[in-house]
């Protein structure tokens, strides 16, 4: 048995366990593990990692995860690597559940490993933790996201069109004067700050509100 009659078996079926390969080759689980190293072979992040593929089999979705039936496999190699990635590469931090949709895996079984991941910070939000880079100027910007976002959650659809209509009549007054004049025209009370996080979400605040208006 060598590497090149491994790879076959991976380009036939995917995803394979060294018990698998050493009971087909009758060989040692030993020396399965070494002819592995010597192929750009990933690990599962679940089952234990006792799953692996090559690195060039998987096709990966936006967020970097490949699912193979029940097995999961990360371009960022494990579960810790994958969730610190995720975090770091986010635009407004990431909590819990979110980590876990995208991971594909409940998060009460993992993240309690991850409450002093390097290089992140943890932080209490509503009630839940919410996970971001550490790195101050990212900190302030995915937590300025995540502010802006929470805004644009609490605006219905109803409440956006009104916005917009407005925004697109008069796109040189200030996010004040849209709020008086939404409250004036259709009884909507929305706060000025609420408008400019919903204008800057959807990148449409081009400049800073005049205040002399």
């Amino acid at each position: 048995m060598d590497a090149s009659s491994i790879k076959c078996m991976f380009e036939e079926l995917k995803v394979l366990t060294l018990e698998r390969v050493s009971e087909e080759k009758g060989c040692s689980k030993r020396t399965v593990q070494r002819q592995f190293a010597k192929l750009p072979v990933l690990r599962s992040y679940n089952k234990n990692s006792r799953y692996y593929t090559l690195s060039s089999i998987p096709e990966f979705n936006v967020e970097g995860i490949w699912r193979f039936r029940d097995v999961l496999f990360s371009k960022f190699g494990n579960l810790r690597a994958t969730v610190k990635s995720l975090i770091i590469s986010s635009e407004r931090g990431l909590s819990g559940n979110e980590i876990g949709g995208i991971v594909q895996l409940s998060p009460r079984s993992f993240m309690h490993h991850f409450r002093d991941l390097e290089g992140v910070l943890r932080e209490k939000q509503g009630g839940v933790y919410v996970y971001f880079s550490d790195v101050p100027a990212k900190y302030a910007r995915q937590s300025s996201n995540r502010v802006r976002a929470g805004d644009v959650e609490k605006i219905g659809d109803a409440t956006a069109v009104k916005i917009l209509v407005e925004y697109i009549r008069h796109p040189e007054i200030s996010t004040a004067k849209i709020s008086d004049l939404l409250r004036q025209r259709h009884g909507c009370r929305i706060a000025a700050s609420e408008i400019e996080s919903f204008l800057a979400f959807h990148g449409l605040l081009k400049k800073k509100p005049d205040a002399r208006r």
